[in-house]
């Protein structure tokens, strides 16, 4: 049998029956979007098909006809069909599943689960979803200015500009970070994009990021690079109008595959709204409503989880960032503090307003986010069952290991458990490993994992 390394996953199989269902899944659609935008525009009512308001004039909308979408395995291999009123329909994804790959002499079995007749498995081969990468990065003109331990927030909101020339500003520390960040992606099976904010000097966003997706190599982390370092702060802080084009771009973007995840780094509170008036509280508002309550519900359904990365300067929009965390997907914490959009209380995101040393939590928040986006996930062959599935762990040959199957919240679980589909329930095509057995499948790259299907899971 074939066996693979951290990228790949051997899929053990006692009874391959059984059909994929369709994803019944329905993107959001920005076909027609292009091009800078001022400012949001106003937004359609709950439930209207379309970009959302993203540009400046009309709204954007699909382009009749048949285009792909991603399914539930992270792959781009469904089809939605936009019709007439360009409106488009759910993902119709592939039923049935492939047996390429499939051995036919199985391999090995953790101790518990020899001698059981059902674990005369067959071997199915599958690649380890791949992720990719949207960075949306705050460049607004607060950037320019010292991190508090120099300079204070509230002297920065007074007067954006760097009070000791000396000392590295909040953007130059950003820059340096993800720098790093983006060197620690670099031949895994990451593609990387980068987009800024403002780009105009006042509200601008753009719906095409400065740097496309692509995979982290030489070439790419040179042209982010180039992008950070020809960028200086300037503008307000169109945080809505940036995210939602974001979205926008990863639902269309054909190369986007796997999990795809936007990572918001932001030093302010949205300033700019759908007005593009900072002194309009109503429409700033509207604004951040409409982000928490349509768009990131729109994004999770097309597969997009949301990062944020909140640096000093954000503190008045705490509540607000810790929402989109947690509504994006990548709550800290399942059990963290959130509901107050409009104020100051929330931590389900990255809060790193209140660390002297900017600079370091920053760079181990990046750490973090990347190893969280480059998850420990597999898709499952069909005939997966809920009741009838174990994974196993063996490392430089040793025999395998079965682990716990712990469906308590990844981020403090200890073993494996399914996927979660949008709605919260199981989804039994993906299988996701949390806590140890993940740490040492990202640390010792002669880790290999089995899923076994048709025996009862080890506890």
């Amino acid at each position: 049998m074939m066996r693979f390394t951290k990228s790949r996953v051997a899929l053990l199989t006692a009874a391959l029956g059984g059909l994929l269902a369709a994803c019944g899944e329905e993107p959001v659609s920005t076909r027609g979007a292009g091009g800078a935008a001022g400012m949001i525009d106003n937004p359609a009512p709950a439930g209207a098909s379309g970009a959302a308001g993203a540009n400046v004039g009309n709204p954007s909308t699909c382009e009749v006809g048949s285009m792909p979408c991603y399914c539930p395995d992270g792959e781009l291999n469904g089809t939605q069909f936009c019709d007439a009123r360009q409106e488009l329909g759910a993902c119709q994804c592939a039923v049935g599943g492939s047996t390429e790959g499939v051995a036919t002499e199985a391999d090995g079995v953790c101790p518990q689960l020899q001698g059981l007749m059902d674990c005369n498995a067959r071997t199915f081969a599958s690649a380890q979803v791949p992720a990719s990468i949207l960075f949306v990065i705050d460049r607004s003109g607060s950037m320019a200015c010292n991190t508090p331990d120099v300079q204070t927030v509230e002297a920065c909101n007074q007067d954006p500009q760097r009070a000791d020339p000396s000392k590295p500003s909040r953007w130059e520390i950003t820059v340096d970070a993800l720098k790093g960040a983006f060197a620690g992606l670099e031949g895994g099976n990451a593609t990387v994009g980068l987009s800024m904010f403002s780009t105009n000097g006042a509200c601008g966003v753009d719906s095409t990021p400065l740097v496309g997706l692509g995979p982290v190599d030489g070439a790419q982390l040179s042209s982010l690079s180039t992008a950070m370092d020809a960028a200086t702060p300037a503008g307000g802080t169109p945080i809505v109008g940036a995210v939602v084009l974001a979205y926008h771009h990863l639902h269309e973007e054909l190369h986007a595959t796997g999990n795809r995840y936007v990572v918001l780094i932001t030093d302010g509170e949205e300033s700019c709204g759908m007005a593009g008036d900072e002194d309009n509280v109503e429409d700033l508002r509207a604004a951040r409503q409409r982000l928490l309550t349509i768009e990131v519900q729109k994004a999770r359904e097309a597969n997009v989880r949301t990062f944020v990365i909140g640096a000093p300067g954000s503190e008045g929009a705490r509540g607000f960032l810790s929402e989109l965390a947690f509504l994006g997907g990548t709550a800290r914490d399942p059990a963290c503090t959130r509901g107050d959009i409009d104020g100051d209380i929330g931590d389900c995101h990255y809060d790193l307003t209140t660390n002297a040393d900017f600079a370091s939590v920053l760079r181990g928040a990046l750490g973090e986010v990347s190893g969280e986006a480059l998850a420990c996930e597999f898709p499952t062959p069909p005939g997966a069952r809920e009741n009838a599935v174990n994974v196993q762990l063996s490392t430089s040959g040793t025999a395998p290991a079965c682990i716990a199957h712990d469906p308590s919240a990844c981020a403090t679980a200890n073993g494996w458990q399914f996927a979660a589909k949008l709605d919260g329930s199981v989804d039994t095509s993906r299988v996701v490993l949390c806590g140890a057995p993940c740490d040492q499948l990202k640390g010792d790259p002669s880790t290999v994992v089995d899923v076994v299907l048709g025996c009862t899971a080890v506890q």
